[in-house]
């Protein structure tokens, strides 16, 4: 089978065959919650999709970070972690420096461009910098604390490298939905 290699700007190089390709492109439906389960159970093999809009923006965002960051781990740290910021003299792009106003405990914040998943169920993130010792415990205790197990079904991955389109900064995708009564 024909591998295609994809690039973009700050992230990893990867290899999708034309069938993963195909696959998620041709898929325009929601994703449900037992698809996400066999999908991890079966070994996250090809990239979860979104829909056209989410899409068409996170293509856009790509853009606006690759002109103004100098790398998408500086975005991150910058907006989400609070460090402070600095502007590379070479590239003129601003880059993140660690302050003492910095965010160093987990934080948890929907995904500004989730899956395409069906109604009622939520894409989180959980973000980390530096990496944690034990990142399932650490995981396991914040969804303890955001989202109870009494109130919701949850369960959290991390992508492998191959899959991660920001791998400088730590991330887990959690995904919750309401236990109906």
């Amino acid at each position: 089978m024909l591998n295609i290699f994809i690039k973009k700007r700050f992230f990893h190089l990867r290899c999708l065959s034309t069938g993963e390709l195909t696959r998620n492109l041709a898929i325009n439906k929601p994703i449900e919650w037992n698809h996400l389960i066999k999908w991890l159970d079966d070994g996250q093999k090809y990239p979860l999709w979104r829909d056209t809009h989410n899409t068409q923006r996170y293509f856009e965002h790509q853009k606006l970070i690759s002109k103004e960051y100098k790398s998408i781990n500086d975005f991150i740290r910058i907006h989400y972690l609070k460090w402070d910021v600095d502007i590379d003299r070479a590239t003129k792009k601003c880059v993140a420096i660690p302050s003492e106003n910095s965010i160093k405990e987990p934080l948890v914040t929907p995904n500004a461009f989730p899956y395409y998943l069906v109604d009622g169920i939520q894409h989180w993130l959980i973000w980390c910098d530096p990496m944690p010792k034990e990142p399932e415990k650490i995981i396991e205790h914040v969804m303890n604390r955001e989202f109870h197990s009494e109130k919701f079904e949850r369960f959290f991955f991390i992508n492998p490298q191959r899959l991660r389109s920001i791998s400088g900064v730590f991330h887990a995708h959690v995904f919750t939905r309401e236990i109906k009564k």
